[in-house]
């Protein structure tokens, strides 16, 4: 799991990586020669939502994520325990329903041919995109409370 979700997240600083190279090109073009890239707001777009996507379960396997930490851990292992799994169903089940959502958006931008403004890029393999990456996130997380069932809360790569 560790391994997946690491190359996901190199794949997402890869796209990542490619935005910036194609924002900074698109600026010097505007800038001195007065011709920006045309469409590099929709790929710009398209890119971010991969990218996102692509790193949440690497955020999510080394606890990267924001949280406010009201206690160190609950006294009793089994009270952790169950703290733990209400937590994965949780963040399992929001991202189960983002791929039901997307399952459905895909059949609609199939069906209305969905495309973005600028040079008509095609909605329906990004949100196919979206589909894969959240029902494989929630996947692991589910994986991970079954592997993984101490009661501690350390996701530092101790796995």
């Amino acid at each position: 799991m560790d391994r997946l979700a690491a190359l996901m997240a190199i794949a997402a600083g890869l796209v990542l990586a490619g935005l910036v190279v194609l924002t900074f090109t698109d600026v010097i073009l505007r800038y001195f020669l007065s011709d920006p890239l045309r469409g590099r707001q929709d790929i710009v777009e398209m890119g971010m939502v991969l990218s996102v996507l692509l790193a949440a379960p690497y955020t999510w396997r080394i606890g990267g994520h924001i949280s406010v930490d009201l206690y160190s851990g609950l006294a009793f292992p089994a009270l952790e325990r169950a703290r733990k799994l209400l937590m994965g169903i949780s963040v399992a089940g929001v991202f189960c329903l983002i791929a039901w959502r997307a399952w459905l958006a895909a059949e609609d931008a199939a069906l209305f041919n969905e495309a973005t403004n600028m040079i008509a890029i095609a909605h329906r393999p990004f949100i196919l995109a979206i589909m894969a990456m959240a029902a494989l996130h929630a996947v692991l997380i589910v994986l991970e409370y079954f592997l993984d069932p101490s009661p501690s809360d350390d996701k530092g790569g101790s796995k």
